[in-house]
């Protein structure tokens, strides 16, 4: 048995599943690039600039899995497939490595189809977390949700199963540019696409009330884009801007104190 078979079998997982962060491979975490390291094959699904080249520097075999989408076509196939590569490789030669974008258990659906076919298959599974674009928008809009919570949902699954709402805490959207549809593309929607989404969100809020896209950077030398809207003008303002991005909504105001015992409680030790 060679030094790397034997290094191999002492290795807890036959397949590992990272986050690379999402500014290139400055956000490569020490433990997520040791692991790909000790990894026979590393298949990528991120855009990044220089993030293949840098992973093959360090791997010795490297598949990126982005040229599986096809325009126009439903996601979700897609993302089998990309499963199913990540899985037979595991079952031939492990262990293997799955490195998304971001980190992998957010919004990141073949990273759940790898662990659900490994269980079935008796691979062993390790998942290692990435900068995730929720930790940058918390950056980009210099708040702390500590104090009020905060409710995230994506945004046709918002609509889908019409879920309240608190005006009181503060929201986050996933994927707006994709609201409604299941097909990978990269053209531009009108803004007739997005007023379902606005008018839905202007049952709890007013028309006036600021709405703000987030563009985290991906790459170290450019500027995070951060735009306020009111939220009455977010389709239009949709269709003539950037439409990727992460939708905050701030709170229309703090909810007041119901539990007053606690609150003595509490300002006795302030």
């Amino acid at each position: 048995m060679s030094k790397t078979d034997s290094q191999d079998k002492l290795l807890p997982f036959d397949i590992a599943i990272v986050g690379l962060g999402i500014v290139g491979v400055h956000q490569i975490t020490r433990e997520v690039e040791e692991i790909i390291r000790r990894c026979r094959h590393t298949f990528v699904v991120d855009s990044g600039f220089g993030v293949e080249s840098y992973l093959r520097s360090i791997c010795a075999e490297v598949t990126s899995l982005l040229p599986l989408y096809e325009k126009g076509k439903s996601r979700l196939p897609t993302y089998r497939r990309m499963a199913a590569e990540v899985v037979n490789a595991a079952i031939s030669k492990p262990p293997v490595c799955f490195a998304s974008y971001g980190h992998p258990l957010v919004y990141c659906y073949p990273a759940t189809l790898i662990q659900r076919a490994a269980k079935l298959l008796d691979l062993r599974v390790e998942i290692f977390p990435g900068i995730s674009a929720l930790d940058t928008l918390l950056v980009d809009l210099g708040i702390d949700f500590a104090a009020d919570g905060l409710q995230i949902y994506e945004a046709t699954d918002l609509l889908l199963r019409r879920r309240p709402l608190q005006n009181d805490v503060p929201c986050v959207l996933w994927q707006a540019d994709a609201f409604g549809d299941p097909t990978h593309t990269t053209d531009r929607r009108a803004a007739e696409h997005f007023q379902r989404l606005q008018d839905y969100l202007l049952e709890f809020y007013r028309p006036e009330h600021p709405i703000t896209l987030v563009v985290s950077k991906t790459f170290p030398l450019l500027q995070s884009l951060v735009e306020t809207y009111r939220l009455g003008a977010l389709a239009a303002e949709l269709e003539r801007g950037p439409q990727a991005g992460t939708l905050y909504i701030p709170p229309l105001g703090r909810r007041s104190i119901e539990d007053h015992q606690l609150f003595e409680k509490l300002a006795a030790h302030a």
